[in-house]
């Protein structure tokens, strides 16, 4: 189940095992072992950030980084 995390601003996400990839809306990580995407980040025009993933150390650290604003499950 992936899961939106919506915060009022950018969390900090220090990634081990991950590459990002950096686009003009957000970013995108992926497991270098596993060449899979596994978590989104999408900048909103308000200020606020989602996150997509269903990996819990990830949300874990998430929550810890922001202030959440919402959660949504995809």
């Amino acid at each position: 189940m992936i899961v939106e995390i919506v915060l009022r601003n950018e969390p900090t996400l220090d990634l081990e095992g991950y590459e990002k990839i950096e686009t003009a809306k957000g970013s995108i990580f992926s497991n270098i072992v596993e060449k899979r995407v596994e978590i989104v980040v999408k900048r909103h025009p308000d200020g606020k950030v989602s996150v997509f993933t269903d990996k819990s150390e990830v949300i874990k650290s998430i929550i810890q980084s922001g202030e959440v604003v919402d959660i949504h499950v995809k």
